[in-house]
């Protein structure tokens, strides 16, 4: 859309030309048109150059800038006839254009033109602000325009001079007023990256926002990713916990943790020395920011990035084992000497002080084995089984008569059984017994 100045501004802009050559007020630029695309946030403008009286050590050159209510920002002097600028919408603009000599500080008047917007004011997105990670992807989030309805939503775009048309954020989400949006982009370039939110209803301001890239200067903070594949290294005397760095920049500090402590930033080293007590437990992870040059990590150009994954180091496996170890090895191996010692012990006092054997009974087992060599004879029936008789008349008897008669000598004065010896026959047959034999029979009668 093409606009051309109305008159009233015109007459603002007409030089007034002073005498003897001299220009105490430069003329201003004529016919100017402008050209504003909300959807983009672009602002075209053109003009007629000025008119100098000949031989004027001038140079003459266009002084452009927006002015957004509190400074005059995007500022250049160029010779050109015509300025192409992204507008940052969502506050009460203006474009200002003056001439300017290149040669001396004469200058012309400054006139601004006011960049209406369309939709009703503070339905536009507010609380606009993006994070670049890693320079990879952008998040961006803003809320909802204080005098926009509730079912109000909004798309965004971006594109930049790289890009040869607008891109589109697909990946929204909404919480409540908070909206929000992720997308891809490098933004280690330096250039100028507009970004657009926009709604379907004619009604809702669009909001356009104007960020500068770069790692050493940017608009938008940056986040880097946090290091990765940590590791602990044991050495001869120190352990030593190094990582893979999140990006090849040069500028970046890593901070370290230990069991929740955190030591001083150091800067463009992923390998160092930590200090670990033996038997006991330790967590150590790592984060890290980009830095400024040259300033040892005291200003940095960004976010800390999210913690690394936690590495371990447990130290007590190897102090337990050992003790576990010796806890069993130490009394299993007492235990074994004191049986061979009391072993040993036992034989040598067999062999100091032989065991004295129990005299009764020893003889009780005497008086055993002799019960059993003199056991009961049965008699036959034809035989007259003798009386008991004194125990000292029997073996005078017999010793006169017979010493081959066999008497039983039980213990004490208890009667005896007289045996006598016979001859069997092989019918049987009892033999006739000898005078001795019938004297004992006759006296046992009577």
């Amino acid at each position: 859309m093409r606009l051309p100045w109305q008159p009233q501004l015109l007459a603002h802009l007409a030089g007034v030309v002073l005498a003897a050559g001299a220009l105490s007020i430069l003329p201003s630029p004529a016919n100017i048109s402008y050209v504003f695309d909300e959807s983009n946030c672009i602002l075209s403008v053109q003009w007629d150059p000025v008119r100098l009286p000949p031989g004027y050590p001038c140079g003459e050159m266009y002084y452009t800038a927006l002015f957004d209510g509190k400074t005059w920002i995007q500022e250049t002097w160029s010779e050109a006839l015509s300025k192409k600028m992204a507008v940052p919408l969502g506050k009460n603009m203006s474009f200002g254009l003056r001439t300017a000599c290149r040669n001396n500080s004469d200058e012309g008047k400054l006139f601004e033109i006011p960049l209406e917007q369309n939709g009703k004011a503070e339905t536009g997105a507010t609380n606009v602000s993006c994070v670049c990670h890693n320079m990879e992807w952008m998040a961006c989030s803003w809320k909802r325009g204080r005098q926009a309805p509730r079912d109000t939503s909004y798309s965004l775009s971006f594109w930049h001079d790289n890009l040869e048309e607008r891109q589109r954020c697909t990946n929204r989400s909404v919480d409540g007023d908070t909206f929000r949006c992720v997308f891809p982009i490098n933004c280690s370039g330096e250039r100028t990256l507009v970004l657009s939110l926009r709604s379907n209803s004619e009604d809702i301001q669009p909001v356009c926002v104007l960020t500068k890239e770069g790692t050493e200067k940017s608009d938008y903070p940056i986040k880097l990713n946090p290091p990765s594949n940590l590791k602990i290294v044991q050495g001869s005397n120190v352990h030593f916990l190094t990582w893979h760095p999140p990006s090849s920049w040069n500028g970046i500090c890593y901070n370290v943790e230990i069991n929740g402590v955190k030591e001083e930033p150091i800067e463009d080293n992923t390998k160092v020395t930590v200090t670990l007590e033996a038997k006991k437990y330790h967590t150590l992870r790592v984060r890290a920011v980009l830095g400024k040059m040259g300033t040892n990590c005291k200003e940095a150009r960004g976010l800390w990035s999210e913690w690394s994954e936690a590495v371990p180091w447990d130290n007590r496996d190897k102090f337990e084992t050992v003790n576990i170890i010796l806890f069993v090895t130490i009394p299993l191996c007492a235990a074994i000497l004191t049986i061979v010692l009391l072993v040993y012990l036992k034989r040598i006092q067999l062999l100091i002080f032989p065991k004295i054997p129990d005299p009764e009974k020893v003889l009780k087992r005497m008086f055993e084995d002799q019960r059993e060599d003199y056991l009961p004879v049965e008699y036959p029936s034809e035989f007259i089984k003798p009386d008991t008789i004194s125990r000292n008349r029997l073996q005078d008897e017999l010793a006169k008569e017979k010493p081959a008669l066999l008497l039983a000598t039980p213990t004490g004065n208890e009667n005896v059984k007289l045996l006598s010896l016979y001859q069997t026959t092989s019918e049987c047959k009892p033999s006739k017994p000898n005078a001795a034999g019938q004297r004992l029979i006759s006296r046992g009668d009577g």
